[in-house]
């Protein structure tokens, strides 16, 4: 991965240390009954996912730190990463305490393959993600989905007042952040690096990620997320494609009578189910509509002899959008998902 070196090419610039609470958001309304009129209402409307963040009180809680799982989960769902396997790596191969049927572990398993989270010793997914930290995978994830190459002013900024208290490795990305308007500081030119960032700073960071990528034209894809399953239930196999429409527009999918597919491989990346096999589709154009912020799910059950016919070989699954669209671009190659067997 390409890194920037922050060089001094003129005078140090002094920039007003603004809170990061600073991203400017206008009283929209939310599905959160705590967020109205708040600093960060417009990126919580955004990236405030409702399977991270809402406990089931329709509370976001924006003063609560977040952990370094959410914020995994936050950032692979709002730069919509999709990594196709072979065979989905095993993440006790990353990290001792993480398990592949852990709630984030596929998001983290994407983000250590493309270089945004360093694998190694233990994840600790539960507890706070510090603010230093947070700035170096947003740093990371910018280099990812640009190669490393996106303008940058070689002015170095003024530091912050508890710069000293930033671990060393973390420092040019920090300088980064600051000079692409990433990170602002919480007040009184302090970043407190070590202190645990919010929920609301978080999703802050992420919004200003995402509208910088959106700049450099990278915006495709970022918004309209797919996710798949396969888990087995009383010996059948339900198989399921999610496409999740984050934009602020409708987004439309052209068909040619099929609509989806799903398909089970074995070890060698051989085919040993095709859902679509023995099936018949009117060839017919339809469209798939899908409002903002709102999704279409598509789930289609292996019943237990077929299940059964193909479990000992099957060990990788992917799921298809069968159809082209203008406003995102579809993976002909599949998404890839996991294989959850019953315990």
């Amino acid at each position: 991965m390409k890194k920037k070196l922050i060089t001094l090419m003129l005078a140090v610039l002094t920039l007003t240390a603004l809170p990061l609470t600073a991203f400017a958001g206008s009283d929209m309304g939310s599905r959160y009954s705590d967020v109205s009129g708040g600093w960060y209402t417009d990126a919580v409307l955004k990236y405030g996912y409702a399977d991270i963040f809402d406990g089931g009180d329709h509370k976001f809680q924006p003063n609560q730190k977040i952990t370094r799982i959410e914020f995994v989960r936050l950032l692979h769902k709002a730069l919509g990463i999709t990594i196709n396997y072979f065979a989905v790596p095993d993440i006790k191969d990353y990290f001792t305490d993480m398990k592949n049927d852990d709630v984030g572990a596929g998001d983290l398993i994407d983000l250590v393959t493309a270089g945004i989270v360093e694998k190694g010793g233990s994840f600790k997914p539960s507890t706070q993600l510090d603010r230093e930290m947070m700035v170096h995978w947003i740093v990371n994830a910018l280099d990812y989905k640009t190669g490393g190459d996106y303008p940058m002013i070689k002015i170095l900024p003024a530091p912050f007042d508890d710069d000293a208290k930033i671990t060393a490795e973390y420092k040019n990305d920090i300088i980064t952040a600051q000079i692409l308007k990433l990170t602002l500081g919480c007040g009184n030119n302090m970043l407190h690096p070590k202190e645990g960032a919010t929920r609301a700073e978080a999703v802050a960071v992420t919004a200003r990620l995402v509208e910088l990528l959106a700049t450099f034209g990278q915006n495709d894809g970022l918004s309209v997320d797919v996710a798949t399953s396969a888990r087995e239930e009383n010996d059948t196999l339900v198989m399921s494609l999610t496409i999740q429409n984050n934009t602020d527009k409708a987004v439309t999918i052209a068909h040619g009578g099929q609509k989806y597919d799903f398909k089970l491989f074995d070890e060698t990346g051989d085919t040993v189910y095709t859902w679509s096999a023995d099936k018949s589709f009117i060839m017919i154009a339809t469209s798939t509509a899908i409002e903002s912020g709102q999704s279409a799910v598509y789930t289609e059950t292996l019943d237990q002899d077929a299940w059964a016919a193909v479990k000992d070989s099957a060990v990788s699954f992917k799921a298809y959008i069968t159809g082209t669209s203008d406003d995102f671009t579809i993976d002909t190659d599949g998404y890839a998902g996991e294989i959850t067997l019953s315990k």
